[in-house]
């Protein structure tokens, strides 16, 4: 077994690294992501230091080591605009790479819910009223039955739909906070919601498709959806992050991982409810206006490119940055 000489010796530099960069008032964006990975590995010297020599002054060290990182992570910072903007060019999408296979994995199982709905009730329109709430099923049978189109903007008055936005901002995120906070339950909570929203869409969608108004409805969903479903579709991630570091932690401590991925994902959570909030009011201001299919579609699209180049951009920056510099 190395010894606690040699385990010192061989880890004591980037010890005293972490400390350097915990001194350091300013830090620029690299010495932060450098302060986080010297931060768990630190975390994981601590945990094989105590199980593989018990109490010692190294532990002891190290253990001080940890609690000042955790502190410098978790102090709570004055909010100013520079930081507000920080978080949506720099530190959002930089999380949303970090948690790209979160992202993945909760994106396929969304779009496979939704294609499985839609195939079965294609197939069985009666399938429907399992998959969705009384009074939507009973709207839809109903355009079904009279081959009408998607109606349930038609009798929005003008001065509710600014009360409409607000609600549909408040029940998407709370759909939202749901999906993160049930990745405690090793993420099977997030799983079943994303699979009910999934079912709920695939359902609605297969009904309009039978009766011939599917473009209707796919458009007039889609304006606000194509930037509420992702943003769905993301906290459902963070939801996944949280229940993965509970079964396979990694090097860290359990609870470690787990504190660790839950501050990552409620800073997620607080790019989540900002898109969802351009969703909201897109979904009651500009929705319910009976715009042409056309029109829907340009919404939709420009949605959609605006989001793929925001991605875009944060993977080139954090692919750029995890490159080793040319020779």
């Amino acid at each position: 077994m190395e010894s606690l000489r040699d385990f010192t010796s061989a880890r004591k530099d980037r010890w005293r690294r972490l400390e350097d960069l915990l001194e350091t008032k300013k830090r620029s964006f690299e010495e932060v992501m450098e302060l986080g990975r010297l931060y768990q590995q630190s975390a994981d010297d601590l945990s094989r230091c105590g199980t593989m020599y018990g109490e010692n002054g190294v532990t002891e060290y190290l253990n001080q080591l940890v609690r000042k990182c955790h502190t410098a992570f978790y102090r709570p910072e004055k909010v100013r605009l520079s930081g507000i903007t920080g978080f949506f060019t720099e530190r959002f999408p930089a999380l949303l790479y970090r948690l790209r296979y979160a992202m993945l994995a909760s994106a396929v199982v969304f779009s496979l819910s939704i294609l499985a709905s839609f195939l079965m009730v294609n197939n069985n329109v009666v399938l429907g009223e399992i998959f969705l709430p009384d009074r939507m099923y009973d709207m839809a049978v109903r355009d079904l039955e009279l081959r009408t189109q998607f109606s349930n903007f038609d009798n929005i008055p003008d001065g509710m739909r600014t009360a409409l936005s607000l609600y549909v901002w408040f029940n998407n995120s709370m759909v939202s906070v749901y999906c993160f906070a049930l990745g405690i339950t090793f993420g099977l909570g997030t799983l079943f919601i994303l699979v009910r929203n999934g079912f709920m869409l695939g359902a609605l969608m297969a009904i309009y498709y039978m009766n011939g108004h599917f473009l209707d409805f796919f458009s007039i969903i889609m304006i606000h959806g194509s930037l509420e479903l992702p943003a769905i579709v993301m906290a459902a991630g963070a939801g996944l992050s949280i229940g993965t570091s509970l079964i396979y932690p990694h090097r860290l401590p359990r609870l470690l991982a787990l504190k660790e991925s839950a501050k990552n994902g409620l800073m997620v959570l607080g790019g989540v409810i900002a898109l969802l909030l351009a969703a909201g009011l897109i979904e009651g201001l500009i929705t319910p206006m009976k715009l042409p299919v056309e029109h829907r579609l340009i919404i939709m699209s420009v949605n959609v490119l605006l989001l793929t180049l925001y991605a875009a951009r944060g993977v080139i920056r954090m692919t750029g940055r995890n490159s080793p510099p040319g020779g």
